[in-house]
């Protein structure tokens, strides 16, 4: 019964986190949600990571794969109209890239440390194939979610739409480690900073044009 309890748990914070993502798309458009959305899957790793429980990084890559899922169904649904199987096959590839990025940075923390600069990495590369093979799935690209508010990311002209990415990724994990940490006061300044020093350069290079 426990473990049942524990398994709902994560299950839980896998779908928020997919949810979360899928809102903060155009389509819906609540961006900040960007900013929060992959927070529930890292405190999920972190869960997992000190439990007792046994295939900790099958658990991580599972559950994060779901939430991946979950994100791709809500946002590119639409692609049944064209063909359902080719819809069913890129909602799964795309989890399951997701998903082993995700899994590298639950590896690399537990073995070696500093897991964030691996995420950051494997997804940025992930996205960066995405947009430059054949089968060219640009959609998803973490941020492209600043679509309707392209004002915030002026920036772009200089990082590419893999810089939003970065920012994203950048602010889930320190809004996480702001959570954890029993300094606030440190973490919530380092958030904040990472929040507005990027608008505020967006802001600066609009007044050049």
């Amino acid at each position: 019964m426990i473990i049942f309890v524990i398994d709902m748990r994560n299950l839980f914070l896998a779908s928020i986190s997919g949810l979360l993502l899928a809102f903060s798309w155009p389509a819906i458009g609540i961006f900040p949600l960007l900013f929060v959305g992959f927070v529930p899957l890292f405190i999920l790793e972190d869960k997992i990571s000190r439990s007792n429980e046994k295939r900790k990084g099958l658990q991580v890559f599972a559950f994060s794969f779901f939430s991946f899922f979950l994100f791709n169904l809500f946002t590119t649904y639409w692609i049944y109209h064209a063909t359902v199987f080719g819809a069913i096959a890129a909602f799964l590839v795309n989890a399951l890239l997701m998903a082993t990025a995700f899994w590298l940075y639950y590896f690399i923390k537990n073995t070696i440390g500093r897991g964030i600069w691996v995420l950051l990495v494997a997804w940025v590369s992930m996205e960066y194939f995405h947009l430059n093979w054949d089968l060219s799935w640009p959609w998803l690209t973490l941020g492209n979610g600043f679509a309707n508010t392209p004002s915030i990311v002026q920036w772009y002209e200089f990082t590419g739409v893999l810089g939003g990415s970065l920012w994203i990724l950048l602010t889930n994990f320190f809004i996480f480690k702001f959570l954890q940490t029993e300094h606030k006061g440190k973490a919530l300044l380092k958030v904040t900073m990472l929040l507005i020093a990027p608008m505020l350069l967006s802001h600066y290079l609009s007044l050049k044009v």
